[in-house]
């Protein structure tokens, strides 16, 4: 069942339910109605007749001259008059003559009231509403009669609403039928922003991440329509670096292949028919191994590191340690190349960090650094506090990164041209571990004027 049937259903069950509600209340309402305009009815009918018997009692009027008389008053007013003695006994009933007389059980009626009352009694399971007044006269005393009773039948509340039905269903009729309209109205303005959500949906699973949707219509709308956007934008985004990754991967990883594909064929088919084009092609290959390994251990790493499994053991530690001994690991490098590496760090720069990742960090960047500083430069590694900052910088003297590259130097295998930095992924893993630590890492550089990378990190609090 679509959504727009089930809003259309539910709203005319909703309005059933209303007309419903209103029929139940109406009935009961002119229920309520029926019997006070009988009891009005009835009080208007008392007090003429009243009148009549006192007058006919006091001009001493035969008991015939008083029934002839109230039976025109029986039949012009279809109205039951009651004569009731003491006990509530019924003495003399005079009925109009099309309706029949009424039964009643000893001591239905009242007996001696004290004035006007109302009440209702039941004669073969029919309801009648009744007014009584109490009599006096010489009737009265002759006959044993105490009161006089005004009856007529209570009004049936299917006869009441049988006047109404027609009406009623009319009106009944056309509010639903607006209802349904204004449902349909109400159900469009929510179906087609959804039916419009639905078909980007369903065009995002089958490739197509360009899709959008109106960011219009009432608020939750509009907020699920913004929320949609904004994920389609980043599953286009992801979708883009996935491909990008994949290509990355594969470009990386086939050029290490291709060579040790190459010498063993070469071993293989006899090409390499002497010691040292044998030994030469099983160290290529054994070289090019190593490096296909350090590229998926690295691609592994920096997984783990997104994904979060990569956990980091934080523990107080002095900047100045790490920085000494990856400057240590570095000198022999640095000797070679004939560059000087320039430590100088403030004391006290403790943070809370993964000692072991902290020097993966500045050992890369070293790295880096020796070598695309030229023979005879330096290299400078300098540590300051500022506020509750810890501020680690390392500079080189080498060609410098460009402007359009200087945004890609954290992507994934992205190698800026004329610069060694490895395989691509020692800066990505690098700002993936400061990350962890609650800092950032920049690059500042020109061409020509060397570059400097700048790790942040937030500073221990020691009790």
């Amino acid at each position: 069942m679509s959504l727009r049937l089930r809003l259309f259903l539910t709203y005319g069950i909703v309005v059933l339910v209303s007309l419903f509600v209103v029929a139940i209340g109406l009935t009961i309402f002119l229920r309520a109605y029926a019997d006070r305009i009988s009891r009005e009815r009835l009080e208007l009918t008392a007090r003429p007749i009243q009148v009549q018997v006192t007058l006919l009692v006091r001009n001493n009027a035969t008991q015939q001259e008083l029934f002839d008389a109230l039976q025109e008053q029986a039949d012009n007013n279809q109205v039951y008059l009651l004569f009731a003695d003491s006990s509530g006994d019924l003495v003399k009933e005079i009925y109009p003559q099309q309706s029949g007389n009424i039964v009643l059980n000893p001591g239905t009626l009242p007996g001696t009231p004290s004035r006007t009352e109302t009440g209702t009694f039941r004669s073969a399971g029919k309801p009648y509403i009744y007014i009584a007044s109490p009599l006096v006269g010489q009737y009265a005393q002759s006959a044993r009669v105490t009161t006089i009773v005004l009856a007529v039948p209570k009004p049936r509340i299917l006869a009441v609403l049988g006047t109404l039905a027609w009406p009623f269903l009319l009106a009944a009729g056309i509010s639903l039928i607006v209802s349904l309209l204004i449902s349909l109205w109400l159900g469009g303005i929510i179906y087609r922003p959804l039916a419009g959500v639905k078909e980007a949906a369903h065009k995002i699973a089958v490739g197509d991440y360009s899709q959008r949707v109106p960011e219009e219509g009432p608020n939750e709308i509009k907020e699920l329509a913004i929320g949609f956007n904004q994920m389609a934008s980043e599953v286009e985004q992801s979708q883009n670096r996935l491909r990008h990754f994949v290509a990355d991967v594969s470009h990386e990883l086939k050029s290490p292949l291709t060579s040790i594909q190459g010498f063993a064929q070469a071993l293989l088919d006899g090409t390499a028919d002497d010691e040292e084009t044998r030994i030469k092609a099983a160290g290529i290959i054994a070289s090019e191994a190593r490096r296909l390994k350090r590229q998926v251990d690295e691609l592994l790493e920096l997984s783990r590191m997104q994904s979060g499994q990569s956990q980091m053991a934080l523990t107080p530690l002095d900047l100045n340690d790490v920085l000494t001994r990856s400057v240590e690991i570095y000198s022999v490098q640095a000797r070679d190349k004939g560059v000087e590496l320039n430590l100088r760090i403030e004391p006290g720069l403790v943070v809370s960090g993964d000692a072991d990742r902290l020097e993966q960090v500045f050992n890369n960047l070293l790295d880096n650094a020796i070598k695309n500083s030229p023979y005879g430069c330096a290299v400078k590694i300098t540590g300051m506090l500022s506020r509750d900052i810890a501020l680690i910088s390392v500079s080189d003297s080498g060609n410098g990164i460009s402007s359009e590259n200087l945004p890609h130097v954290f992507e994934r295998f992205y190698q800026v041209p004329g610069v060694r930095t490895g395989v691509g992924l020692g800066l990505t893993i690098a700002k993936e571990i400061v990350s962890a630590h609650g800092g950032t890492i920049e690059v500042q550089s020109s061409p020509g004027k060397g570059a400097r990378f700048t790790v942040t990190l937030p500073v221990a609090c020691m009790k």
